[in-house]
């Protein structure tokens, strides 16, 4: 039960009918969860309108209805609900803007009891927070995680349907966090939540930039290059320490602007406050890693000098491939460094490092190496087989599908990657959702036979899996690609339990 009057006291907004309540005894934004006493929030998503479910929400008891400008109508099935019980409307500008505001007010403001670190760009952000993160636990700082693969602050963890919870979860999470004693929180930022306005409220103690590519730009995401990356730059209109990827061409767009008191750069150019070079690339028979020397450059305020101190010089090693690992190391050191963290939990955080479904290396055999990735865009599925083409392997053997309801010539261009960069290519099935996979399936092999790629084609994906693994011969690297942490297929709205580290498991060869 909260005052009405103290849950609206931060936003402008104006009753257009009925009287407002003194109390509401809860908030909601999906009228199938609505109580009794409730207040309705209307939502306006990719699919559906929260305005074309007024009449359920005053049906289910809702007693205040919050609308944006110019949306309600008052029509006889809302007059009818309203025999049985009264219901006030109030509109505002913005509804979403209007649910953090709301949720913040519910939850008692727990932002202000946290110091919060937030992570935003195209690609790295749940290895970053994920680095970051395992830092802050290795020191022994509180610290909870919000991101894809998860949510947990201690023995505590729950899953999300986003890459950042809507705002009402999002608090409800802090709240719960609080409760239980956590004093720091890193979470991954998306695009989509800062445009839809999942964070406002809350004053990042640091934020993080990784790069900036062409992507999320469609139908239910960005109209266009530039909404994208302004939605990014919004993060760091909300931050005290701003990091960013000196080597992104995006980097001052980012920053410029901004609310940042301090700024850090990171990466391999000699212009970066955390700068690497000397990189070395590590391979065991069933690991790979990276090696690099960092060193922390400072500016001087007053010539604008670089100067590089040589006890401010260190080995780092990752155990993880490739340069975008040296680039979400670099990240995560520079937020560490920020809180005090010593290097000896940053180095037992990146030496034992293991990402969930992020080239998430598994113990199939001490002859070849199996890894598990989240890509599922030809971007990213070329960035890791143009890495692992780095390490030499005998062979590459890349095992994956295309989801459907997604654009379809993402097909075609992942086949086509995959047909120029892997010796072996194992088409399967994702998560069709509605689609015919054998169509999704033609649409990548397209573009397979026009990069003149080997492959073959298994709908079964734990059949694909041990097809791949058993065809591996000593010094290969098998890639199984597109799901990463996922522990479910979608196939016509129903989830099945299918998790590939658990199928590439039970393929184990000694």
């Amino acid at each position: 039960m909260r005052q009405t009057k103290k849950l609206l006291q931060e936003l402008n907004c104006r009753c257009i009918r009925g009287e407002l309540p003194r109390e509401v005894k809860q908030v909601a934004y999906d009228s199938r969860n609505v109580e009794p006493g409730g207040l309705f929030v209307c939502i306006r998503g990719s699919r559906q309108d929260g305005h074309a479910f007024i009449r359920e929400a005053v049906e289910r008891g809702a007693v205040v209805i919050l609308t944006e400008k110019g949306a309600w109508k008052e029509d006889n099935s809302s007059q009818e609900a309203a025999k049985q019980q009264k219901y006030c409307v109030l509109e505002t500008p913005d509804t979403r803007a209007a649910l953090a505001s709301i949720a913040r007010q519910w939850f008692d403001n727990p932002q202000e009891k946290l110091k919060i670190v937030g992570v935003t760009g195209t690609k790295g952000k749940t290895s970053t927070v994920w680095m970051i993160w395992k830092m802050f636990t290795a020191d022994g700082k509180k610290c909870g995680l919000i991101g894809t693969i998860e949510v947990c602050y201690g023995t505590w963890q729950q899953t999300i349907r986003n890459t950042t919870p809507e705002s009402y979860e999002l608090y409800e999470i802090l709240r719960k966090m609080v409760d239980q004693g956590c004093q720091y929180v890193v979470m991954e930022v998306s695009s989509q939540a800062l445009k839809l306005h999942r964070v406002d409220g809350i004053m990042f103690e640091a934020a993080v930039f990784t790069n900036l590519r062409e992507d999320h730009i469609g139908a239910g995401e960005h109209a266009d290059f530039a909404e994208y990356m302004a939605c990014k730059h919004r993060l760091f209109c909300q931050c005290r320490i701003g990091i960013f990827n000196q080597d992104d061409p995006y980097w001052q767009e980012m920053w410029r602007g901004s609310s940042c008191e301090k700024v850090l750069t990171y990466g391999f150019s000699r212009q970066a406050d955390y700068c690497a070079d000397r990189v070395q690339l590590l391979r065991g028979s069933d690991r790979l890693g990276v090696q690099y020397h960092l060193n922390r450059y400072r500016i001087g305020k007053n010539q604008g000098e670089m100067e590089a101190a040589s006890e401010n010089s260190w080995n780092v090693v990752v155990n993880a491939p490739g340069k975008f690992s040296i680039y979400n190391s670099l990240a995560a050191i520079s937020v560490a460094e920020q809180y005090q963290i010593p290097e000896e939990a940053i180095e037992k955080a990146l030496h034992t490092l293991q990402v969930p479904g992020r080239i998430e290396m598994l113990p199939v055999s001490p002859r070849f190496i199996v890894i598990v990735d989240y890509a599922h865009n030809a971007m990213a599925l070329d960035a890791l087989l143009r890495t692992l083409r780095d390490y030499h392997p005998g062979r590459i053997i890349c095992i994956f599908g295309c989801g459907g309801n997604r654009a379809a010539e993402r097909r075609f261009q992942m086949g086509e990657v995959a047909g120029r960069l892997a010796d072996l290519v194992v088409v399967t099935t994702d998560n069709p959702r509605e689609e015919d996979p054998e169509k999704i399936a033609d649409e990548i092999c397209l573009g397979l036979e026009a990069a003149k790629g080997k492959y073959g084609r298994i709908p079964d994906r734990g059949q694909a899996i041990a097809y791949g693994i058993s065809h591996a011969k000593p010094g290969d690297i098998v890639v199984i690609a597109g799901k990463g942490h996922e522990t479910y297929q979608e196939i016509n709205g129903e989830k099945y339990p299918m998790d590939d580290r658990k199928l590439a498991m039970k393929c184990k060869v000694w």
